[in-house]
């Protein structure tokens, strides 16, 4: 991807391994000539308040070179856990550009927890 563009890969891990990603658009160029704007995405942990785990997480890899790109810099969210709540990642986010791997995952965390 071109270094100018305002994407993303968002990866996401359930503990430490990998369930898939997904591409975001995140910024982009101000109209004045020669000003670039960048808008705060930082990683997510999650973490379930019933058991106290960091669950999951979603960490940005920026296919873009402007500032300000977030160093180091998390945010937690508080969602529960597969086992004590539906565990999902992709709760109120667009799902275009979200890999299989990803779609497979979160629709088996919905079907653990469904009860007829």
């Amino acid at each position: 991807m071109d270094a100018s563009s305002g994407n993303s890969t968002v990866l996401y891990l359930e503990g430490s391994r990998p369930v898939g990603e997904r591409e975001v658009y995140c910024c982009g160029y101000s109209p004045t000539p020669g000003v670039s704007v960048s808008a705060y995405w930082p990683h997510t942990a999650y973490f379930c308040p019933v058991c106290g785990e960091v669950w999951g997480r979603a960490i940005y890899q920026h296919h873009f070179s402007y500032s300000p790109i977030p160093k180091n810099s998390w945010v937690v969210e508080t969602r529960r856990c597969v086992k004590h709540g539906d565990g999902t990642f992709l709760t109120g986010q667009p799902l275009e550009h979200t890999s299989h791997k990803l779609l497979t995952r979160e629709l088996l965390a919905l079907l653990e927890n469904y009860h007829d």
